[in-house]
């Protein structure tokens, strides 16, 4: 709309200044000046249609030169389209006849005219196209090179998270096997079944929270045979946010953090409670242990650390990881639950 106003007004403009010019020097009739800003008006619009408008005729070639010569054909059109709408108002107004394509000369005049002032105008438009899809194109480069960044970053941290639960789990079941070979061997298990999971999970970066469940299930499982009745756990979790997207293995690391130091630590028996529930928008986690309180200045372990990174490379600043120690002692992820993926998810 405002390209439209910006236009009418140049047009007008032009037109009243060379109707006042021929009011003055040649012809002293009102009629003339209002004959100058309609036929300004007519061939000036038009003139502008055509070189705003001219992608949907250029697209026929791809060749510049053909290009060109489209948008000359445009503008003679527009001249002569122009000329003959402003020999109708004319008639119209003064009540002469109107006699179609009779204009001699002033087809010429005009069409000169606007070659002169639209070809100009034409270059440089064509020069911001140009421009602007370059400018567009390298933008779009800077963002692939950003969501493969952004990918290639949460490989790292998913190629970390794996070989550290693995090194955890396979000196669990060493320690097993001279003591309790059964054990070792439901361990052995349940780790292929972890891990086989895992793998059929690897390309994704995020997943249900129902597939979230099943690898800390399958976790908390492994280490209740490991630890038997000095570790209890439960989880709970609303049945709504079973289907909402989530960042893959982000809780078995806190999950693994709560067993470290809320069981293996303790002498005495000890729980792990996992809650998640949506509220509003928002997704929130809560996984407590039985454990002795977090330091006042708690140090983020490699766990914790590597949830933290790979939350802020999706979420950015929306997500909220808190520690908490009374009147329980908990760790609590808010995340945004939504259905689809976030950027930066695949």
């Amino acid at each position: 709309m405002q390209l439209v106003i910006k236009t009418l007004l140049i047009c007008i403009l032009i037109g009243s200044a060379f109707g006042l010019y021929l009011y003055f020097t040649y012809d002293h009739r009102p009629i003339r000046i209002i004959v100058s800003v309609l036929s300004s008006v007519n061939i000036g619009s038009l003139m502008m249609l055509a070189i705003y408008h001219r992608h949907y005729f250029t697209v026929l070639s791809a060749y510049q030169p053909v290009k060109v010569m489209i948008m000359i054909v445009l503008l003679v059109l527009a001249a002569l389209l122009g000329s003959e709408l402003t020999f109708l108002m004319r008639a119209l107004l003064t009540g002469e006849r109107y006699v179609a394509f009779e204009g001699g000369s002033t087809y010429i005049l005009n069409i000169l005219i606007v070659m002169v002032t639209a070809m100009p105008l034409y270059v440089s438009e064509e020069w911001k196209s140009m421009l602007n899809a370059r400018i567009l194109h390298q933008q779009y480069r800077v963002l692939q090179l950003e969501q493969q960044q952004t990918v290639f970053e949460l490989e790292l941290l998913r190629a970390k998270i794996n070989p550290h639960f693995l090194y955890n789990m396979h000196n669990t079941i060493a320690g097993l096997i001279s003591k309790d070979p059964l054990k070792a061997e439901e361990l052995v298990l349940l780790l292929s079944r972890f891990f086989r999971f895992t793998l059929n999970k690897d390309s994704a970066t995020f997943h249900t929270v129902r597939d979230e469940l099943e690898i800390i299930s399958t976790y908390l499982h492994m280490q209740q045979i490991r630890y038997e009745n000095r570790m209890g756990y439960h989880i709970d979790v609303d049945p709504a946010a079973l289907h909402l997207q989530i960042p893959s293995f982000i809780l078995q690391p806190v999950v693994e953090n709560a067993v470290k130091h809320g069981i293996e630590t303790s002498t005495t028996s000890g729980s792990i409670d996992v809650s998640i529930l949506q509220e509003g928008t928002q997704l929130l986690i809560r996984i407590a242990d039985s454990g002795p309180a977090f330091p006042d200045t708690p140090v983020s372990g490699m766990g914790l650390q590597m949830v933290m990174n790979k939350l802020k490379l999706l979420y950015a600043d929306d997500f909220k990881i808190e520690l908490n120690n009374t009147p329980e002692k908990y760790v609590r992820i808010t995340i945004p639950g939504r259905d689809h993926h976030p950027a930066g998810g695949r």
